[in-house]
């Protein structure tokens, strides 16, 4: 039988991983639960666009975040979709080649933070992602919805508070998510392991392991 039957849904949670922490593990587990989501994709990117490049090889982001996952965490699960692609990581792309794998009908979750939501209109072919998904939006400290501009219009004319009438359908709304928010950053993990601080990294320790052993972010 097809994994991807009635009832069924899947999300996807992007980003550098440079490197994974507890607070991406804590959202991406919340998000889990709060969508009722058969999957969460964790999905690495490789050549993101509106940042600078990793501070370490793909294959280290990778291998941490493959590290930091296992049987125990399913629904949690390692997606190297957007690794596989030489060009940049548009969010249009991956969420274009997801819908062809998963089919038409299933819904599909596009996790992002409030930050995110607020640059939404920068991205490439922003306006095209809810043809392809819905977007779920997690709180973020010091981040609000815009109140004015078109974006504001856009997410107004698509928002949704109905979870249960949202995953009837595909794609096609934003919903906001309110989840626990752990003051974790990757920038600070990386200046603590720089400076040789490596005490309270809020990493599982098998990536503690993995940057000690290969050297990362020294």
């Amino acid at each position: 039988m097809d994994k991807f039957g009635n009832n069924m849904a899947v999300a996807i949670f992007g980003g550098t991983f440079d490197p994974i922490h507890n607070g991406h593990l804590t959202i991406a587990s919340e998000l889990a639960q709060l969508l009722d989501v058969n999957e969460v994709r964790m999905v690495p990117c490789a050549y993101p666009s509106h940042r600078g490049e990793p501070n370490v090889l793909t294959k280290h982001r990778l291998a941490m975040l493959s590290a930091a996952l296992n049987d125990d965490d399913w629904p949690l699960i390692v997606d190297d979709i957007e690794l596989r692609r030489s060009a940049p990581s548009y969010s249009i792309d991956t969420v274009k080649l997801l819908r062809k794998e998963i089919g038409a009908d299933i819904p599909l979750f596009m996790c992002i933070g409030m930050d995110a939501l607020r640059k939404l209109d920068s991205w490439y072919q922003w306006d095209q992602i809810l043809d392809f998904c819905h977007i779920a939006v997690s709180s973020r400290p010091g981040y609000e919805l815009p109140e004015e501009g078109s974006l504001s219009e856009w997410i107004t004319r698509h928002r949704s508070d109905d979870l249960s009438e949202m995953k009837k359908t595909p794609s096609g709304h934003v919903y906001l998510c309110d989840l626990s928010m752990l003051d974790i950053s990757s920038t600070n993990i990386r200046a603590k392991i720089g400076k040789g601080d490596n005490r309270d990294l809020m990493m599982p320790d098998s990536v503690i392991s993995y940057i000690q052993k290969n050297r990362l972010y020294e």
